[in-house]
């Protein structure tokens, strides 16, 4: 396997990640079922994804 996992319990909330068809960044603020809420433009817009989408930021 690669350097991401596609683990679902991956990400926590505040963890820095970045959207992988988009190529924005943002941070997790919440999650819900297997949906993660995502804060992108410093708040200024939230969308969610799931794990398959994110990729954690180092």
């Amino acid at each position: 396997m690669g350097f991401f996992s596609s683990n679902n319990d991956e990400f926590q909330i505040g963890d820095k990640v970045r959207v992988k068809y988009r190529e924005q960044e943002g941070y997790i603020i919440d999650k819900n079922g297997n949906l993660y809420m995502v804060s992108l433009k410093d708040g200024q817009y939230v969308d969610s994804y799931t794990a398959d989408q994110l990729e954690k930021c180092w």
